[in-house]
């Protein structure tokens, strides 16, 4: 690499900082972190020198240096490692600024050149492999293996690369550089465990390969649109349940009410055998999963006591000062229902006309903490309007904190009631009790028997 000093001559202003000369090298490499010396006068004592690095006049990094009177001051300033940036100029600014907060800048051109790595290393739970670069493919690395998984965590590990640069790691679900340790790629392939496969990545692109489509027990999701994906299908209960594809399924919120946690991964589908719409949700990260009856949404059969069964809610009996946002789907504050039935929540069919649906204290469902502040839900018949709803009869409740199954428990926590201002469109509600907390992240099971009439809610603990 080579460099430069440079003599600097301005018009400064009485109470400025002055640049006398700086030196650093005209050529970098993305990843490097290259020397910055600068030379500085001023007869009033200095605040800070910032070294700042523009791309395309994009702020691209940034470094502090303290100093605190005239001199010479040495810094490093990380080149940042980016992907689908071109090789080419950019500028480095360097300004000094006093106890005054008077300045004086500089801009520094450099050209940046893309390394290309003689190797990259694959670091697994397995052990380290090499990825050798693939002709015809300057950016390209690859490793061809009998991996001992088909499902490979790893992190792809950078060399220092010429005089001035560093090793580092690319990882994480949407690939980046500077990764930690902890921001694993999610590498995925369907094979027979021990078979042999290619694990590659792209320095210039990011992309790397392979990962499975995004899918939901085995049905793979088409391309998304708007974040949105759809597949409507047969499954059946108790089936096994895989969620592949999605790279950040660990943020994702796994419906309790339709799917149990087998805790390997894996979940088993709680519904009874049909037919379910499943959407899959990339924004607010989750599948929302809902009943059919041949291509439409399923509507509650009062003769059969079969179909859908629908959940809406948000104010109870009482407004008060709390958030409107009370009840909704993955969570209250993301996505609130709002007592707007084109949000409706399907309860998990389980069969013999009974369902449920299973709802977290803080997260679906308010607190309820907030003295002269309720949430309320209520159920119907109809997947998206309010028209035919489900007269109710309290058989089982809640007491206590804890809730307890008995009064000898404490307090009640939930109460049959009417909604204020009719939210609920005639129906019956289940209420929460002022100031009576539900206790954080505590699991209630509403369980809707179906078969009685009024339809009777217990409400448990999980």
């Amino acid at each position: 690499m080579s460099s430069a000093v440079y003599a600097c001559k301005e018009d400064i202003q009485i109470d400025t900082p002055s640049i006398a000369s700086y030196q650093t090298v005209e050529v970098a490499y993305m990843g490097d972190s290259i020397p910055v010396d600068i030379t500085v006068d001023g007869a009033y004592p200095l605040n800070t020198i910032k070294t700042t690095f523009f791309r395309n006049d994009e702020r691209i990094a940034e470094g502090i240096i303290p100093a605190n009177k005239a001199g010479i001051y040495h810094s490093k300033l990380l080149v940042p490692f980016i992907k689908d940036i071109a090789d080419g100029p950019a500028e480095i600014q360097i300004m000094v600024k006093n106890k005054n907060f008077n300045y004086t800048t500089i801009m520094v051109p450099i050209q940046i050149t893309r390394p290309k790595f003689p190797y990259l290393t694959l670091k697994t739970a397995y052990g380290d492999y090499k990825m050798e670069p693939v002709p015809g493919e300057p950016y390209k690395y690859a490793v061809t293996e009998a991996f001992p998984n088909t499902k490979l965590n790893a992190l792809i590990e950078a060399p220092p690369y010429g005089k001035n640069g560093n090793s580092f790691l690319f990882g994480g679900a949407t690939i980046s550089a500077y990764a930690t340790n902890k921001d694993s790629i999610p590498f995925q392939i369907v094979r027979a465990p021990g078979s042999t496969f290619t694990v590659s990545f792209d320095t210039r692109s990011f992309e790397a390969a392979p990962f499975l489509k995004p899918s939901f027990g085995g049905i793979e999701f088409p391309n998304f649109a708007n974040n949105i994906a759809v597949i409507e299908a047969e499954f059946k209960q108790n089936q096994l349940i895989g969620l592949d594809g999605i790279v950040d399924i660990a943020n994702w919120w796994i419906n309790p009410s339709f799917l149990s946690n087998n805790g390997d991964g894996t979940y088993k589908f709680r519904a009874i055998d049909g037919k379910y719409r499943i959407t899959a949700d990339q924004a607010l990260k989750y599948f929302k999963i809902e009943p059919m009856a041949g291509d439409a949404l399923a509507n509650f059969d009062p003769v059969r006591k079969t179909g859908g069964v629908w959940v809406n809610g948000g104010i109870g009996d009482s407004d008060g000062s709390a958030p409107k946002e009370r009840f909704g789907i993955p969570s209250m504050a993301a996505n609130p229902s709002l007592w707007n039935p084109q949000k409706n929540v399907a309860m998990a069919p389980l069969g013999n006309g009974v369902y449920q649906i299973k709802l977290i204290a803080g997260q679906n469902l308010f607190l309820s903490n907030v003295s002269g502040s309720t949430v309320g839900i209520s159920f119907y018949q109809n997947s998206r309007s309010f028209d035919n709803y489900f007269a109710l009869n309290l058989v089982q409740n809640l007491y206590g904190s804890p809730g307890q199954p008995t009064s000898a428990g404490g307090t009640t926590r939930f109460e049959l009631k009417t909604s204020i201002g009719n939210v609920s469109k005639d129906a019956p509600i289940i209420s929460t009790v002022s100031n009576r907390t539900l206790g954080a992240n505590r699991t209630y099971v509403f369980t809707l028997d179906t078969k009685v009439s009024p339809a009777a809610v217990t409400i448990t603990l999980e």
